[in-house]
């Protein structure tokens, strides 16, 4: 990654938290009341910043990757502070 989370901005975390604990767009826009489409958004904003691919989209969702999964504690850990 080419940056750390303390460094991202808290939408786009709380954008992949919710996508990551939900599986889809359609959980996440629904917990965070938000588009579909802005949560995209989001999440290829946050993957950019990275430089790192934080999901594989599948048909049925969206499936974690490592770099992905390394992040949902830091990710949770902003949430929780």
């Amino acid at each position: 990654m080419d940056r750390t989370p303390s460094e991202l901005d808290w939408s786009l975390m709380q954008a992949f938290l919710a996508v990551a604990e939900t599986g889809s767009l359609t959980g996440a826009a629904r917990s965070l009341d938000r588009s579909q489409p802005t949560l995209g958004r989001q999440i290829k904003t946050l993957e950019s910043q990275l430089g790192a691919e934080l999901f594989h989209r599948q048909p049925r969702g969206f499936a974690l990757t490592q770099t992905g999964a390394e992040l949902v504690a830091p990710a949770r850990a902003m949430r929780d502070a």
